[in-house]
């Protein structure tokens, strides 16, 4: 929502003086007065009007002086270690402050006040208020921006703050959190800055997953090496088949450097030898001037595919924003917080509830707004039981089995609405149904032992509230069973719940799968049957 780079360390006194004179420059930070501002900011009188001077402090009686009172502090935090001769403080070595820059979009209605009031929030919570800090809102460029200097010393404990890996991550989540609530835009940084490995959309952004979702397209719509490379140009995917590995690389994106298929699979699936194995597989495919388009397609059906549906109620929400919603919530003891779902995978019913649709391994920052240093990310399967136990609905998890089988549909329809009902490619295909078709049963089976597993706990649970005379025969009975001391009644019933409902879907899509699948079946036998009779005849008559 707002641009914060990497801060920079400021390791001298000189320079955290230097710093602060810098944010503090009236030509950069006065605004006229509206006196519309819930903060006390200082007046000063120029150009004949009263001005605000857009700077506060926390922990800061006089923010003039700003550097001096944190070196004040740094001086009780040295006497505590014994570092009686200032050593440490004066080597050049320790970072004294960060300076952090949170630049907001010129497209943003924001006043400056807003945006000072939106850094000072973002700096409560990412420290909270347990360390001194400046900020100055400077409106001198055509973006609003503020300049803060924060003191790594802790107010009460005099211990250090640790900029770690995923400080600036959770420095950001906050800040967006904030600005959110104003409604501000999102500026877009230069990849430099925008990459972070722990991202809940990292899928997106990995190269390597786009390349293998490329050519897992190609490898079902090529009918020679030309055709594929010609295709795979369509998809704006440049390969190199010119040495020992085959590399790969995306025109339409910013990758700098190629991607060898030994480290895309192990089992060597986008290796030259196995491509050319599986297109001769091939006898219909798309034409390449459709590859882009159903590409497309397909890869829009399965970004929307979800695993995990379930309803968040409004009581559950902290915030609405453009960006998605914040829900609440309780993650492990004496940990609250919120956590943003993004608007793409949010449905906003007529009743003010929500639907969220999500997948297992989604990622969800969890932001604690009393102690960043809990914040953390969250998969997707956590977040949904977590909010599904807050509201009691029933999580519907959608099988992987359905999607699976959707796509083996699909392809199965295409061959047969291009008249091949056999061949290499129709049998091979036919292999992998059959093959599909034993894994969903024993999908089946490994769900009903699920739930015999959790109705035999539910049984001892029972027991342990209404028939004390069963009690110790079911305690060692949920021992065996290697269930949570903590776990309750309303838990299992709960995942009863869920687990009867998965089941009872897969099974249905199973089912109808079958139909399906039996109907093509008898379609193509009997195609084959009348094929060979009229050939019998025409050799009777021949005769």
């Amino acid at each position: 929502m707002v641009v914060i780079k990497a801060p920079s360390q400021i390791k001298t006194s000189t320079n955290l003086k230097r710093a602060v004179n810098y944010i503090l420059n009236e030509a950069k930070t006065l605004v006229t007065n509206t006196n519309d501002s819930q903060l006390d900011f200082p007046l000063v009188y120029q150009n004949g009007e009263m001005q605000m001077k857009l700077v506060s402090g926390h922990g800061i009686e006089d923010v003039s002086v700003a550097d001096e009172e944190m070196i004040m502090t740094k001086l009780a935090a040295a006497f505590k270690k014994g570092d009686d001769d200032l050593k440490e403080l004066s080597s050049g070595k320790q970072v004294l402050a960060h300076h952090i820059i949170q630049s907001f979009s010129p497209e943003d209605d924001l006043t400056p006040e807003q945006v000072h009031e939106i850094g000072r929030q973002t700096m409560m919570e990412l420290t909270g208020g347990n360390y001194e800090f400046i900020i100055a809102t400077h409106t001198d460029k055509n973006h609003l921006h503020n300049h803060i200097i924060l003191n790594t010393t802790h107010t009460s404990t005099l211990k250090k703050f640790r900029w770690e890996k995923k400080t600036l991550q959770s420095l950001r989540a906050i800040s967006d959190k904030h600005a959110a609530k104003y409604g501000a835009k999102i500026i877009e940084p230069t990849m430099k800055n925008s990459y972070t490995k722990y991202s809940a959309w990292r899928r997106q952004k990995n190269y390597r997953f786009e390349i293998k979702q490329r050519l897992d397209f190609l490898l079902k719509q090529s009918l020679s090496l030309e055709d594929f490379k010609e295709k795979a140009a369509a998809l704006d995917l440049q390969i190199d088949f010119s040495g020992k590995y085959v590399k790969y690389k995306l025109i339409d994106e910013p990758q700098q450097r190629n991607v060898r298929d030994d480290t895309l699979s192990k089992k060597g699936t986008y290796s030259l030898k196995q491509i050319i194995d599986c297109i001769a597989l091939n006898e219909v495919v798309l034409d390449v001037s459709e590859m882009k388009e159903q590409y497309q397609t397909q890869k829009v059906k399965t970004e929307n595919d979800f695993e995990l549906k379930l309803t968040v109620e409004a009581w559950q929400v902290e915030q609405e924003s453009k960006q998605g919603i914040y829900v609440q919530m309780d993650y492990g003891a004496l940990n609250s917080g919120t956590i943003l779902v993004p608007a793409h995978k949010v449905d906003k019913q007529e009743d003010g509830n929500y639907t969220i649709y999500i997948k297992e391994r989604d990622y969800f920052y969890f932001l604690n707004p009393d102690q960043s240093v809990k914040n953390r990310y969250m998969m997707g399967t956590t977040l949904a039981r977590q909010l599904a136990k807050q509201n009691g609905d029933v999580m519907i998890t959608k099988n992987p089995y359905i999607s699976s089988m959707c796509t083996l549909i699909n392809e199965y329809n295409f061959l047969v609405e291009h008249g091949v009902t056999n061949g290499t490619q129709f049998r091979h295909l036919e292999e992998r149904f059959n093959q599909k078709i034993e894994e969903t049963n024993l999908e089946l089976q490994r769900l009903d032992d699920r739930l015999a597993r959790y109705h035999k706990i539910e049984g001892a649970l029972l027991a342990l509230e209404q028939t004390p005379e069963n009690r110790l025969t079911a305690i060692e009975l949920l021992e065996e069973l290697g269930v949570p001391k903590d776990i309750s009644l309303e838990d299992v019933t709960q995942l009863i719940q869920q687990f009867e409902i998965e089941r009872g879907a897969l099974q249905e899509f199973f089912d109808k799968t079958l139909n399906k699948y039996t109907t093509y079946r008898q379609v193509r036998d009997n195609t084959q049957i009348r094929e060979a009779i009229e050939k019998q005849r025409f050799e009777d008559r021949e005769r």
